[in-house]
């Protein structure tokens, strides 16, 4: 199952695995931006009102709660970073 906040912004050819999470946080009401061309691996949680730039790969199980500018990244990780 995927759930995607039905507010969160997804961009083009974005490809997104089984088990991912889309939403808020529980801070507050804000949801994801999501740039174009990224990859989000199985079971991943991007959560909260935060930025993934363009051509971004999200490991597998990675929890995501901070904005990242820099395209190209691959972030992996609880929370997730740079790696």
């Amino acid at each position: 199952m995927i759930v995607v906040n039905g507010n969160a912004k997804i961009g083009k050819n974005c490809s997104i695995q089984q088990g991912v999470v889309i939403g808020v946080s529980g801070k507050d009401e804000a949801v994801p931006i999501i740039g174009d061309n990224v990859l989000i691996g199985a079971g991943a949680k991007i959560l909260g009102g935060i930025s993934i730039p363009n051509n971004t790969i999200i490991g597998a199980n990675a929890v995501v709660v901070k904005s990242y500018k820099e395209e190209g990244l691959t972030l992996a990780g609880i929370p997730a970073k740079p790696v």
